[in-house]
């Protein structure tokens, strides 16, 4: 078993199928694998996730593009991360509404999604 404990280089192969991970183990020594990079997602998934005011993050930019019947809003943060939501008009015009009037006209306790 390595026990990494610093992350030395990520590297894609040039056909972007693998990743080579250079990392230091407990011992000190530099240690080298390559993972499939379809793996990359099914590892992000089984790290467990916060909710709560500690993951609020300041939007930076955001964007707003058509995808056929729907609209693709895409926010950003200042450190480069990124989400895209396909969203229909309707739902736009409720954010919209909420904005400028402040309320949602539906009772307190209830999430509008």
């Amino acid at each position: 078993m390595i026990e990494a404990t610093e992350l030395i280089s990520v590297l894609a192969s040039p056909d972007g199928t693998r990743l080579r991970l250079r990392i230091r183990d407990q011992d000190g020594r530099t240690v080298s694998f390559t993972l499939p990079a379809c793996w990359l997602s099914s590892m992000l998934n089984a790290l467990p996730r916060s909710s709560g005011a500690d993951r609020v993050h300041p939007l930076d930019s955001w964007n707003m593009d058509r995808s056929g019947q729907d609209l693709v809003l895409t926010l950003r943060t200042a450190d480069g991360q990124e989400v895209s939501f396909a969203m229909k008009p309707w739902q736009v015009e409720g954010m919209a509404t909420i904005a400028t009037y402040g309320g949602s006209g539906r009772t307190l306790g209830t999430t509008i999604h």
